[in-house]
C-alpha cells in the first residue's frame, strides 16, 4: 500500500507484511523477520550460498566519503517510548547488515523517518557496494538503470515502518536549520538533513557516531549514536573494520 494511503487510513507495520513479489502482481506475506532475512539475503549483507563471502553495505559507505566513526562510547541510551525519530543513513546499513547493534532499530523502524539526502545516499551505497544495476531495456516493472535490489530494499524498509519526509510547508524552516548546521565540521549532507529535520520537530537524531557542539539554532536536539540503543558490537562487526 502507497505510504500516504497507509498514513491516512491509519495503518501502521505489524507482525505480518505484504510485498510486491518477484513476478508482476505477486504479493508476498512475510513475517517481519523473514522480510529482513529475505532482503538481506538479496543484497548479499548475510548469508547466501556456500563460499560466498557475505558483502557489507557499512564499509560502502565510508568508501563514499565517510568518515570511520570507531568504537561506540559505551553507554546505553533509552529513547522515548513513541514518536518518531529521524534517522540517519548508517544506523539503516547496519540494520540491513544484521549488525547486532543495528538489530536493535528493528523495534523501531515504524517510528523511523529519513530525509531525502539519506534515501540518496542509501542509493550511491548501494552502487559503491557493487550492485549492478538493471539494464536499460529491462521490462518497465523493473525500473532499468537502478542499483540491483534498490526497490526490494526500500519496498521491504517501508512495509516494516520506515516513513520518507516529502517536505512541503516545512521545507523553509528545516533548510534554514540545515544551513546553521555547516558550521559544525565534518558532518555530511546526510547527516545535517537528519539533525535539522529533529530539531524542527523536537524529537531525537540517530546517528551513525557521536557528534561535536551543534550550534544555538540546533543545540535542543537529542543526538543518539545507534550503538549505544544495544549491546556493545563484536569485534568483527563491519562497522569497526578500517577500509583499505
Amino acid at each position: 500500500m502507497p505510504t500516504p494511503l497507509a498514513d491516512a487510513a491509519g495503518i501502521t507495520a505489524g507482525p505480518v507484511v505484504v510485498l510486491r513479489g518477484e513476478q508482476p502482481g505477486e504479493l508476498l506475506v512475510s513475517t517481519r523477520d523473514a522480510a529482513l532475512a529475505r532482503v538481506r539475503a538479496a543484497l548479499g549483507t548475510t548469508g547466501g550460498p556456500p563460499g560466498v563471502v557475505p558483502r557489507p553495505l557499512l564499509p560502502a559507505l565510508v568508501a563514499l566519503g565517510r568518515t570511520a566513526p570507531g568504537p561506540a562510547a559505551g553507554g546505553r541510551v533509552d529513547l522515548p517510548d513513541d514518536g518518531p525519530i529521524v534517522c540517519d543513513t548508517a544506523p539503516l546499513l547496519a540494520l540491513l547488515d544484521g549488525t547486532p547493534a543495528g538489530e536493535a532499530l528493528v523495534p523501531l523502524l515504524p517510528r523511523v523517518l529519513i530525509t531525502d539526502w539519506v534515501r540518496h545516499e542509501l542509493f550511491r551505497t548501494l552502487l559503491a557496494a557493487g550492485l549492478t544495476t538493471t539494464a536499460a531495456d529491462a521490462p518497465p516493472e523493473v525500473r532499468a538503470g537502478r542499483p540491483d535490489r534498490h526497490d526490494h530494499m526500500m519496498d521491504t524498509l517501508a512495509a516494516l515502518g520506515l516513513r520518507i519526509a516529502y517536505l512541503t510547508d516545512e521545507w523553509a524552516p528545516v533548510n534554514t536549520l540545515e544551513f546553521a548546521l555547516r558550521a559544525v565540521d565534518g558532518l555530511t549532507d546526510a547527516e545535517r538533513a537528519t539533525l535539522a529535520l529533529a530539531t524542527h520537530h523536537g524529537v531525537p537524531a540517530l546517528l551513525g557516531r557521536p557528534i561535536g557542539e551543534l550550534p544555538a539554532a540546533a543545540a535542543g536536539v537529542t543526538v543518539v549514536d545507534y550503538r549505544d540503543l544495544a549491546p556493545a558490537p563484536a569485534a568483527d562487526d563491519p562497522l569497526l573494520a578500517t577500509p583499505a
